[in-house]
């Protein structure tokens, strides 16, 4: 099986669609009412913008593609390293650049800000472990 930054492609591939499937879960099916209510969306604020649904898998892809990259230069082996750095990244670059969105921008809220660390958290850390398979 081919191999991305030390990893199997079987593992990349994984870790990019549990990424995508948490977001569907928190956004599509969970908290849908509560995030569009967060962002002030309506069913019409999204006319014109039909086509950025093929942008979904692109973020997962360079999530783990940045992961397994991170993992290989840094020598990581094994479930805890992984999800060390996984938090580390998350804290350092999600969280962080979503902050800015909260600071500076008027349109996050605090639930808003809540709903999305969580989503990127939850998908760093699941990508992390994946990861781990197959190594």
């Amino acid at each position: 099986m081919p191999r991305i930054f030390g990893h199997d492609l079987l593992a990349v591939i994984a870790a990019a669609v549990a990424i995508y499937i948490i977001g569907y879960l928190i956004y599509g099916l969970v908290f849908s009412a509560f995030w569009m209510e967060q962002y002030g969306y309506t069913a019409d604020s999204f006319a014109g913008h039909e086509w950025k649904i093929f942008l979904g898998p692109v973020m997962p892809i360079l999530t783990v593609l940045g992961l397994a990259a991170l993992f290989e230069t840094a020598g990581a082996s094994g479930l805890k390293a992984h999800l060390r750095i996984g938090v580390i990244v998350w804290a350092g670059f999600s969280l962080s650049t979503l902050l800015y969105g909260f600071a500076y921008a008027i349109t996050m809220t605090p639930g808003a800000l809540a709903l999305d660390a969580v989503h990127l958290l939850l998908g760093i850390l699941a990508a992390s472990a994946i990861l781990v398979w197959r190594k």
